[in-house]
């Protein structure tokens, strides 16, 4: 067994390893957001957009050709999916539901934008089995399930790594979440890509699974003490990615709408979509000239933000924030995709006052829509 010095400064409790997984920005008070909107349930009222600042309706072109719509007035009721059948993959449904980025998965399992692997490699009393896989060009997600043998209680698979098979190159696993009874583990890892680099057809996917003895994961203490775990050897398991994950293209488009923050203009002047991505970026007005304390006082009052995607059948989903960084220019927010539901529009709903960075709701809904043409 390994008691690897560089895992054990993994052994923090749950609440921080999602502290640490979900991390957005530098301070508390961002990851407090972003568990809100993880967990807003779909049956709340739902939070209606300041008049100060509005939302950018955004048409988006999906198969044969531009979607041309009408105003749009009140958004649509939340869509669950409760009563959806995850198959195979049913266990999997619950854990999702606890991740930001759930709709994505949820999204890639309705659409069988799904690459059932269940491939398992065992060492000693630790078994390892990666269930299923999805990917594009910016993004994989893995599904996979840990058991022990021998009365251990497995804590968590503590350590993810994935490499890309044809370069030798270590992939950026960001995201990590998981949970179990002891006596088996299911998790849920993400990798970020960079699409500009080829694509990863094959990859070897490194585990290690950490354990306690029987009646040890009671222990209030566990989590914290290191002689109490112990670690599986390294296993590792090869996959061939589905050759649609990598002819699957991302969605480009230029909205350039802009809004007053602070007396700055910022834009926002590219959306990307693909099917497990939506990324946003913000351009600030002169941006590479101003200090840092300037762009975060913006960005402070930018990430209250979530898009609310509506499909053709007036089915409609919110895609919550999964990351986001600051640019020289401004700054780039993640959300969860809804892509391959062939979404009519897009709402980025930023929940702010403008006067005073805190969140206000309303009760009217004012609606920019840009016309694409």
């Amino acid at each position: 067994m390994n008691t690897n010095p560089e895992e054990q400064a993994l052994l923090a409790d749950a609440a921080q390893l999602r502290r640490e997984r979900m991390q957005i920005g530098d301070t508390e008070a961002t990851e407090a957001i972003r568990r809100g909107f993880a967990n807003r349930s779909a049956s709340r009222k739902r939070r209606i957009l300041p008049y100060a600042v509005a939302a950018v309706v955004l048409a988006v072109l999906l198969g044969a050709g531009w979607w041309q719509g009408g105003p749009i007035g009140g958004l649509p009721a939340l869509h669950t999916a409760k009563d959806m059948s995850w198959g195979a993959l049913e266990r999997y449904r619950a854990l999702s539901t606890k991740d930001v980025d759930h709709a994505t998965l949820e999204s890639a399992v309705r659409n069988d934008y799904i690459q059932i692997v269940n491939k398992s490699v065992s060492s000693g009393l630790y078994r390892i089995t990666l269930d299923a896989v999805t990917a594009d060009e910016n993004k994989i997600m893995l599904l996979y399930t840990a058991t022990a043998e021998s009365g251990q209680e497995i804590y968590k698979v503590n350590s993810v790594k994935v490499t890309d098979s044809n370069s030798g190159k270590l992939l950026n696993s960001k995201f990590q979440i998981g949970n179990g009874d002891g006596r088996s583990w299911s998790g849920q890892s993400t990798v970020m890509l960079d699409r500009s680099q080829p694509f990863p057809s094959r990859i070897e996917v490194d585990f290690q699974v950490a354990s306690v003895n029987p009646g040890k994961l009671g222990d209030p203490k566990t989590g914290t003490v290191a002689a109490d775990f112990r670690y599986s050897d390294r296993m590792k398991i090869d996959v061939d990615l589905e050759p649609k994950f990598e002819k699957t293209p991302t969605f480009v488009m230029q909205p350039d709408r802009s809004i007053s923050i602070d007396g700055h203009k910022v834009v926002l002047s590219k959306v990307e979509m693909s099917p497990l991505l939506t990324r946003a970026t913000f351009a600030i007005d002169n941006g590479s000239e101003l200090d840092f304390k300037t762009k975060q006082s913006i960005w402070d009052k930018l990430r209250y933000m979530t898009i609310v995607s509506t499909n053709r059948n007036g089915r409609a989903v919110q895609l919550s924030p999964v990351a986001g960084n600051g640019t020289d220019e401004g700054f780039r927010q993640i959300f969860s995709s809804s892509m391959l539901d062939k979404p009519r529009s897009l709402v980025l709903k930023m929940y702010i006052d403008s006067d005073t960075g805190a969140p206000k709701p309303l009760k009217d809904l004012p609606v920019v829509e840009l016309k694409i043409k």
